[in-house]
């Protein structure tokens, strides 16, 4: 059955992609600014379906900033990864409608009328979000792996690639290069593969930043209220 909202239609597929989420799933939202958007990680609590989506919004000092932008009205695109079979990035545009402070700091916003899915593969029309290519030398030829970093911290991250025949499993202590666009320029950050899980038809991998690169801090700001 397709649900409506709105003038808008859910397609079965979107729903079942909505429903995937658990509370605690860590979720990405690019809150609209005057200066620049603010993306921030945080955590989905869940959804009264065709009416809002809950998400989780500390209300410590750290997070001040983030509070004050989300006024009413106000635009906020979510996105996070499905795992599992599905293996695919989701992408949503919601409205503002209440934060709450009390009992816990609560957003509610508006229900999604459309969502945007697109697998994890290789491809130049990767959903904007921390996108990333891979540089190894286990990787034949001059082509590159290109993944999505799921989760992220000061000491590294997890990545999400598709599995493909030219692109080897990474086994751990393998050296890589994560390439990632800043302000559209490229910027390296040396790393290494810690330990790798199979899911389907995706490789999830944990990964290591070397110490002392600059850049870390920088992805950390764009990306992530960690510090």
């Amino acid at each position: 059955m397709v649900e409506r909202t709105g003038t808008k239609t859910l397609s079965e597929e979107d729903f079942e992609a909505l429903n995937a989420f658990r509370p605690g799933d860590v979720v990405d939202l690019e809150i609209t600014m005057p200066a620049a958007s603010k993306r921030v990680k945080t955590e989905y609590l869940g959804m009264h379906t065709n009416n809002c989506m809950l998400f989780h919004i500390p209300t410590s000092s750290k997070w001040i900033t983030v509070r004050d932008a989300l006024t009413v009205d106000n635009v906020v695109v979510v996105r996070s990864i499905v795992e599992g079979s599905a293996g695919q990035v989701i992408a949503y545009r919601v409205k503002v409608l209440k934060l709450l402070s009390k009992p816990a700091g609560i957003l509610i916003t508006s229900f999604p009328s459309r969502i945007q899915r697109i697998g994890l593969r290789a491809s130049t029309r990767s959903l904007p979000g921390i996108a990333v290519d891979i540089i190894s030398e286990v990787f034949e030829g001059d082509e590159n792996a290109s993944g999505i970093i799921v989760d992220l911290s000061k000491h590294g991250c997890k990545i999400g690639l598709q599995v493909k025949p030219e692109w080897p499993i990474l086994i751990d202590n393998t050296e890589i290069t994560l390439v990632y666009m800043l302000d559209s320029k490229p910027v390296e950050i040396n790393a290494m593969v810690k330990n790798h899980k199979l899911d389907n038809r995706v490789v999830y991998y944990g990964i290591k930043f070397q110490s002392g690169d600059a850049m870390i801090g920088e992805l950390l700001a764009r990306h992530t209220l960690v510090t």
